[in-house]
């Protein structure tokens, strides 16, 4: 996918209207489900692109926010001077296309969202239980300043591993005792290849 950078100027010029989360009498669950319906109807309006609230649409804006990174982030040159791309353009990022990460997260696994104190911060959280939380709005954010090492998907697939324990049931091992024997670690390849192939990634 390839956007120009006058593109995603122009997308993240029509997002700073929105109002900083947090905020005083912010109701964040609204905010967040109303922030993700205009993510969505931007991606589609402008690069015909569904950002659905499931694994399909992860995989989607994984490759919306990687395209407009690339359509941003400042050349060589101007990266050996400093130049980076603007913080206040992540918060866009993080507060309008990371509530589709949040609210495909939530889809799958539940959890309610909440403004938590961490560090003399207050942050976005989706929580499950007390003290179990996790982040996905910074997410995006993070995967637009910094690249693929905050791969948005794979975060999602790592946090549906860890709060849905159905879906660890499916994982496969392979020990080095298997290693020793190649009959078992041929057949275990085998199965997990099968595996793979028949499970939606």
């Amino acid at each position: 996918m390839e956007i120009s950078r006058q593109q995603a100027l122009n997308l993240l010029d029509s997002l700073s209207e929105f109002h900083p989360i947090p905020r005083a009498g912010l109701d964040l669950a609204a905010t967040i489900a109303a922030n993700a319906q205009r993510a969505q109807m931007e991606a589609m309006r402008r690069f015909s692109l569904s950002l659905t609230v499931d694994e399909t649409g992860v995989k989607n804006l994984r490759m919306l926010i990687s395209a407009l990174r690339r359509a941003v982030v400042p050349n060589r040159f101007s990266r050996f001077f400093g130049a980076r791309i603007p913080f206040p353009s992540s918060v866009l990022i993080a507060n309008v296309f990371g509530a589709v990460l949040g609210e495909a997260l939530r889809t799958r696994v539940g959890g309610e969202w909440q403004l938590l104190d961490w560090n003399r911060q207050t942050l976005v959280a989706l929580c499950r239980n007390q003290g179990d939380f996790c982040l996905p709005t910074y997410k995006a954010g993070k995967q637009f300043m910094n690249g693929d090492e905050d791969d948005v998907w794979f975060f999602y697939r790592v946090m549906v591993r860890k709060l849905d324990p159905s879906a660890a049931q499916g994982i496969r091992t392979i020990s080095t005792d298997d290693l020793n024997e190649p009959v078992e670690f041929e057949r275990k390849w085998a199965e997990m290849f099968h595996h793979k192939c028949r499970a939606p990634n």
